[in-house]
């Protein structure tokens, strides 16, 4: 960060950074923090520099961030800080680099919809060990990577030049700790203790922390946090209230529709926190991002746009964007009132108790807050000779200086510029830059069922315990004798395989013929029941007919907020029944993976693979396949602009679910699975500003489209020829695991558009097909208004003279005389 000369760059030169009932103090001052969260790992390396000017352009001063365990430490002891997206010091560098300072949410559990709420898959298997309570094996691991972290990043604290002001231990163990009893309070207590252990230059905070933890702030997440200001200034009349959590959006399962926050009723709750004597809020998320490869959480869709300012793209959402930033610089401009002065009493506006005002300074000289809290009614305020209408549940900001006779109005929550509205009537949008692919570029390969067992058990084994979580799937194969009464006639007995605690998913073969595939939702278990096929009945005509049952069961992400985290488990936990036989106890053979999924080299040598034919495709449906695309990398290149770069997706709408690379690198999961319909789903049917947000009630999005259908393609991950060198072959190759079925032929690749319209864009008119005939009609037309206009001004010069005594007007056009 550069600094005029003779100035300090904070961050960038050394710092101190203390606490104070008014806030934070970063180089003795009480400071106002304007935060957002930027996940490191949810976004490439190539776009934190941009992400984090856009940031600092819509008002913030600080970001936010977790550190993910699992990303860091994917096995014991061994460390990754500085590759591709766990580069954690260049994030933080980078942030410096662009004066923002830095809150690091160590956890290490993270929660964040993240794969098992960043927990690595090798703690599970520490003896005796019980997350997140007062188990020694926890609590060892535990302080071992937060002393990692420490010792990361303390090139980054205040003494060195920042960026980071404050560390984060633990993370909402508030609303998990009485769950634990009285080893909660003890682990609660340890982790204050702890985190003072490491004698750092910044605090320590813990968010949802409603008991009390000595040696650490503890700081609120939430929709609206205002209301519990009060409360948090009489348990803890010497810390800053922070806000480390405002929800400006949510985040979105398969199969939902998109969820949004209306931006005045997120200003709104903003200026009432700060209105009540809040100093510090961040916003979760500013900037969503990707869940890449397999991070999710359970159902977790792989975009994790959250509805943010900044979109998972890297472009602003403008509405958002510029409402809020507009009310940042409202609030850092005017932060020496805000931190200067101790909360201020309220005082009532109006005959109801919804209208108050909050003003911190002078009677002559302030910076006051005019609070409407009525959801359905505007309410008319006269305030030191200010008269005004305060629109329902908004906040009014106004400014009074000495030389003022009365308060300016600078900004209200629910009031939107022209330009924020230009902007709503004109959302970010993909537009196609290749409307197909060329069937001369895919090739396929068939997903080989077969395979070596690794274990032989006498029941299903938990599918975690085998798989470790390196791979979502799961074969379980058994041969069965198929049951009498698979064969009857009688009612009672259905002739039905069904998977009694079973999760996520279960894709089901008779025989190596594919009967289909369920699933459950959200992180519980489900039951699941298939047909079983005619062809298997058929043979059942037969004494001693034996099956092959093969059942590929998958997880979608792991628990990532839940107790006893440690035991969490997934796969065919429960009976399994065969045309209501029990066929749980025999011999079960079980194989991790599928081929090909960690992307060998054999796999990428694609030359051995089929070339794509559409019409063998449609004879072999419900088979699991690779494909490989090569795809148009001079197109992809020309698609560059020198004020922002182009910024792709892939439209996967023509598949149904899998897995897609490009270069090797996992983009992450796919499916292609529909949100309700606003008819069936009250949620999408209404939408208002004004009155408590929820997204569960209220104002989804994109009702009965895809849930997901373009997947982010960080141009960074891409191979593109250089500029003016349209003579080098390069490559992008992306593949493919496709599940079930699709047509390759038909992905496409698009653009993700966000302009802000500065004005409304013209509509194109169309030229009429007798334009000609239409002119003529026109200029007779216009003709004839003329003479008409020409002869009722005649008469009426005429009638004018005469009534003031001038003689008779004569013309020799006797037309137009009386």
């Amino acid at each position: 960060m550069s600094a005029v000369a003779g100035q300090r760059a904070v961050p960038g030169d050394p710092y101190t950074v203390g606490q104070s009932p008014r806030g934070l103090v970063i180089d003795g001052q009480p400071r106002v923090l304007t935060t957002g969260a930027i996940h490191y790992p949810r976004s490439a390396p190539a776009m934190w520099d941009s992400l984090m000017k856009k940031a600092k352009l819509g008002g913030l001063n600080t970001i936010d961030t977790y550190v993910f365990w699992n990303m860091h430490e994917p096995s014991k002891g061994d460390y990754d800080f500085y590759t591709d997206r766990a580069n954690l010091p260049l994030f933080l560098q980078t942030a410096r680099e662009n004066g923002l300072f830095v809150v690091l949410r160590v956890g290490p559990y993270v929660c964040a919809e993240w794969n098992y709420g960043g927990f690595p898959q090798w703690l599970r298997h520490e003896p005796d060990i019980v997350f997140r309570t007062y188990s020694a094996p926890f609590m060892r691991e535990m302080r071992r990577f937060i002393a990692k972290v420490v010792d990361v990043t303390k090139p980054y604290m205040p003494e060195h030049g920042g960026p980071i002001i404050a560390m984060q231990i633990e993370n909402e163990y508030g609303d998990h700790q009485r769950d634990f009893g009285h080893n909660g309070d003890l682990f609660a207590d340890w982790c204050g203790q702890t985190a003072q252990q490491f004698n750092l230059s910044v605090p320590w905070i813990m968010c949802q922390q409603y008991y009390r933890v000595d040696g650490v702030i503890p700081t609120v997440n939430g929709f609206y946090c205002d209301q519990n200001l009060d409360k948090f200034r009489r348990d803890n009349p010497e810390l800053p209230a922070m806000w480390t959590e405002m929800w400006p959006g949510w985040f979105q399962r398969w199969g939902e529709a998109a969820p949004h926050r209306p931006i005045e009723d997120i200003a709104y709750a903003v200026a009432k926190w700060f209105a009540r004597g809040g100093t510090s809020v961040s916003y979760y998320m500013y900037h969503g991002g990707t869940n890449f490869g397999r991070t999710s959480g359970p159902f977790i869709m792989t975009s994790y746009d959250y509805d943010g300012f900044i979109d998972e793209y890297g472009l602003e959402n403008w509405p958002k964007y510029l409402h809020l930033q507009a009310l940042h610089r409202l609030l850092l401009e005017h932060e020496q009132f805000i931190t200067g002065n101790d909360v201020p009493k309220s005082i009532k506006l109006a005959d109801s108790d919804a209208a108050a005002a909050y003003v911190y300074g002078t009677d002559s000289d302030y910076f006051a807050f005019l609070i409407n809290s009525d959801s359905s009614n505007s309410i008319k305020i006269k305030f030191d000779g200010l008269k005004q209408q305060l629109p329902p549940w908004s906040v009014t900001l106004v400014r009074r200086s000495k030389q003022d006779k009365q308060p300016n109005v600078l900004y209200n929550t629910a009031q939107l510029s022209k330009l924020i509205k230009r902007a709503q009537r004109h959302p970010a949008r993909f537009e196609t830059i290749s409307s197909g692919l060329s069937t001369d570029n895919i090739r396929w390969h068939p997903l080989s069922q077969a395979g070596v067992p690794t274990i032989t058990a006498k029941r299903p084994v938990e599918q975690i315990s085998v798989t470790d979580d390196k791979t979502d799937y799961l074969w379980y194969r058994t041969n069965v004798s198929l049951p009498a009464e698979c064969g009857s006639l009688d009612a009672a007995h259905a002739k039905t395989l069904v998977l009694h605690d079973a999760g996520d998913v279960a894709t089901v073969y008779f025989n190596g013929e594919f009967v289909g595939m369920q699933h459950g939702q959200q992180d519980r278990l489900a039951t699941f029941t298939f047909a079983v096929p005619p062809s298997t009945l058929r043979l059942g005509k037969e004494n001693n007919t034996e099956v092959e049952i093969s059942i590929l069961s998958q997880t979608l992400g792991m628990a990532h907020n839940q107790r006893n985290m440690e035991s969490y488990s997934r796969g065919l936990l429960g009976a399994i029944t065969l045309c209501g036989r029990d066929i749980t106890k025999g011999k079960w053979e079980m194989q991790p993976g599928l081929e090909g999924e960690h992307l060998p080299a054999h796999l990428q040598d694609t030359h051995a693979w089929e070339r794509y034919d559409p019409e063998q495709q449609l004879a072999r449906p419900q088979q699991m396949r690779w494909y490989a695309i090569e795809l148009d990398s001079q197109m992809l290149a020309e698609q560059a602009s020198d004020d922002e770069p182009a910024r792709y997706a892939i439209d996967m709408a023509s598949m149904s679910k899998g897995h897609i690379w490009i270069n090797g690198v996992h983009l992450g999961r796919y499916w292609l699975r529909r949100a309700p319909a606003a008819s069936d789903y009250a949620p999408c049917r209404k939408c208002t500003y004004n009155g408590a947000f929820h997204p569960d009630r209220m104002c989804r999005q994109h009702c009965g489209e895809l849930s997901q259908r373009y997947y982010h393609l960080p141009r960074s991950y891409l191979r593109l020829p250089k500029s003016g060198d349209g003579s080098a072959r390069v490559h992008n190759m992306l593949y493919v695991l496709e599940e079930l079925d699709g047509h390759p032929e038909h992905i496409s690749i698009a653009q993700r558009i966000s302009k802000l319209p500065l004005q409304e864009p013209e509509q194109p008119r169309e030229r009429p097909r007798c334009s000609w005939l239409l002119g003529t009609l026109a200029t007779v037309c216009g003709a004839a208004v003329l003479v008409g206009a020409g002869t009722l001004l005649f008469k009426a010069l005429k009638q004018w003279r005469e009534r003031r005594g001038y003689s008779r007007i004569h013309t020799d056009d006797s037309s137009l005389a009386e």
